[in-house]
C-alpha cells in the first residue's frame, strides 16, 4: 500500500483526485505547514481502524479500575436482580 503525502492546500484544490486514490485504497496523509497533521483512509480501513481503538481504550479503562475483593460472594443473577430491585424500592 502506497501512501501519498500532500499539503492540506493541494488536497482542497485537488479533493477529487484525493477523494479517488483513497477510495482505490491508497491512504493519504496531510500536512499543515510541512507538519502532518491528518491522514485520510479507505472507509473501510478507517472502520477498522476505530474499532481497534476503542477496543484498546476499553482494555485501558478495565484495567485501570480497581481489584475486585477476593471475599466477595458469588452471586446468581437472580440474587443480583434481587438486590437491583431491593435498591430500586
Amino acid at each position: 500500500m502506497v501512501m501519498q503525502t500532500l499539503p492540506s492546500v493541494e488536497v482542497k484544490n485537488k479533493f477529487g483526485e484525493v477523494a479517488l486514490a483513497v477510495n482505490q485504497g491508497e491512504p493519504v496523509t496531510v500536512t499543515q505547514f510541512g507538519e502532518s497533521t491528518m491522514m485520510i483512509l479507505p472507509y473501510q480501513l478507517a472502520k477498522e481502524a476505530l474499532r481497534v481503538y476503542k477496543a484498546q481504550k476499553l482494555i485501558e479503562f478495565m484495567d485501570a479500575m480497581p481489584p475486585a475483593y477476593a471475599d466477595a460472594p458469588e452471586l446468581t443473577e437472580e440474587e443480583i436482580t434481587a438486590l437491583v430491585h431491593e435498591y430500586r424500592t
